[in-house]
């Protein structure tokens, strides 16, 4: 079992709660749609409006601060608990590794328990438990059955995992040497080696540029005192951001809430994160030099926030010109008409102090330089183009079939939710695709201009040195299908 990510583990209800005060409800607004006419084509499929769910959000806070959002979904009896904390690596300051080593000391032992007495009680439960960190958050889910004999005793061990852990000098010097061979590892792995690159060009002295399990000479000088001043401060209860989705009244949700707030310790300000800015001088580029049959190449920019106005016309730009469908305008070219990759995408991360846009892909290693050219000479024409008016209709229908979608099941909606509470977001799951909605080609294009440039990509690469050769011209007609058969074939 992956004790770094993964435990197992139950849940218990609470009676009423006095000291959450609600603050808002909001409910999705379900259309009523008549019974469809019987489909003649499977194509008729995507021009069908898709009719989301009634999801009435429910939010409060606690009194030291702490947010709370739940959502009610009884088809089940299970629910799913989300709790994180501004406790990622872009706080470790001078000390590398230490919200690593934190995160990873919590499951360790609490009062009474050692790990494996830990580990016994979250399978003998049969829930589940998630541990994850990033640069700016560490994030604990549990999921669990509502049954009472089984929400009881996994609720109060997940409480005293986030605020009662004993971080003993002893489970230091093991998170210790995890920590270490996890940077090994790290240190060999291509997709972090080129993650770990990236970062150091986009927000070259920013504390997001930090290793996420910090440095191995960071990690080695941690002490104990460190990681509890750490826990103190980053796990305060006025810094949860708390997310509830399952079969759970009201309030059942917000007593289970208030009892993971009275675990944490008291309040405590954390700083704030300083907004990434563009470095014009920094370096543009970078090789890793790796012998692989493959060059990976990465290619990124500073992007906006979650919570910029322009955040929908650019996910809508961003979709078209490289997002995950076959038709994206990166996949056509890249792929279907020169065959030079199996894959591209354009990803966008979104932090507090800045997002940013990032294309991969991988190729042959002789075509490496010439891919690199081609991409950002398609998106110099996007920026002066913009999209298709096509190209923007199909994309909201994507955009509003996706949405439905993810609100099928309970980890979806979370994950939707997580969102709207770590980014301060209006409290409706389809906010984001209903603001879409009403963007023109125009709109999309000047947000395009105003915050990307075609000559400030960073590139970097990892793979072999070779000699370049130039591109496959594009083939004349674009396949329709991956599937060709010969002249005269029928498929039966």
């Amino acid at each position: 079992m992956n004790k770094f990510t993964c435990l197992t583990l139950g849940l218990m209800v609470l009676g009423c709660s006095q000291g959450c005060l609600v603050f808002a409800d909001t409910e999705s607004q379900q259309s009523t749609v008549a019974q469809p006419a019987r489909l003649q084509s499977l194509a008729e499929l995507d021009e069908q409006a898709a009719t989301p769910r009634a999801l009435k959000i429910h939010g409060w806070k606690s009194p030291s601060g702490g947010k709370v959002l739940f959502i009610r979904t009884p088809e089940l009896p299970m629910f799913d608990l989300h709790v994180s904390f501004p406790a990622g690596s872009a706080q470790d300051g001078a000390h590398s590794g230490l919200a690593a080593a934190t995160l990873r000391l919590l499951n360790e032992g609490v009062p009474g328990k050692d790990q494996s007495a830990i580990l016994e009680t979250l399978d003998g439960l049969g829930a589940k438990l998630d541990m994850s960190i990033e640069q700016e958050r560490s994030s604990f889910s549990l999921r669990s059955l509502t049954v009472t004999d089984k929400r009881d005793p996994a609720l109060l061990l997940f409480t005293q995992i986030l605020g009662q852990p004993l971080l003993s000098e002893e489970a230091l010097v093991n998170v210790k040497k995890e920590l270490t061979n996890i940077l090994k590892a790290r240190q060999q792995d291509p997709d972090s080696q080129m993650a770990h690159a990236m970062n150091e060009l986009l927000l070259p002295g920013h504390p997001y540029a930090q290793p996420i399990f910090g440095t191995e000479k960071g990690v080695a000088a941690l002490s104990r005192k460190q990681v509890q001043a750490f826990h103190q401060q980053a796990y305060a209860g006025s810094n949860a951001v708390i997310t509830l989705v399952g079969d759970l009244t009201v309030e059942q949700a917000q007593a289970m809430s208030l009892q993971v707030f009275n675990a944490l310790p008291a309040s405590a300000e954390m700083a704030s994160m300083t907004p990434v800015s563009r470095s014009e001088d920094a370096a543009t580029s970078r090789h890793i030099e790796r012998p692989l049959s493959q060059t990976q190449i990465m290619l990124g920019q500073p992007g906006v926030t979650r919570q910029h106005p322009d955040y929908a016309a650019l996910t809508v730009a961003h979709t078209i010109f490289g997002g995950q469908k076959i038709s994206s305008r990166l996949m056509t070219e890249l792929r279907e008409k020169r065959g030079l990759t199996y894959v591209v995408q354009l990803k966008t991360a979104f932090r507090q102090g800045g997002g940013s846009a990032i294309i991969s892909l991988k190729t042959s290693p002789q075509f490496s330089d010439g891919a690199v050219k081609l991409v950002q000479s398609m998106y110099r024409d996007y920026l002066q183009s913009g999209p298709t008016q096509q190209e923007l209709d199909d994309t909201l229908r994507q955009l509003r079939s996706t949405s439905v979608r993810n609100s099928a099941s309970n980890s979806q909606i979370l994950s939707r939710l997580v969102t709207i509470n770590q980014h301060d977001l209006p409290l409706d799951l389809d906010f984001s695709v209903e603001q879409a909605q009403g963007l023109t080609v125009a709109q999309i294009k000047e947000a395009l201009n105003r915050h990307f440039d075609a000559d400030q990509w960073r590139v970097v690469t990892l793979g072999p040195t070779v000699e370049q050769q130039p591109l496959p011209l594009p083939a004349s007609k674009v396949p329709q299908s991956m599937c060709r058969a010969e002249a005269g074939i029928v498929a039966s």
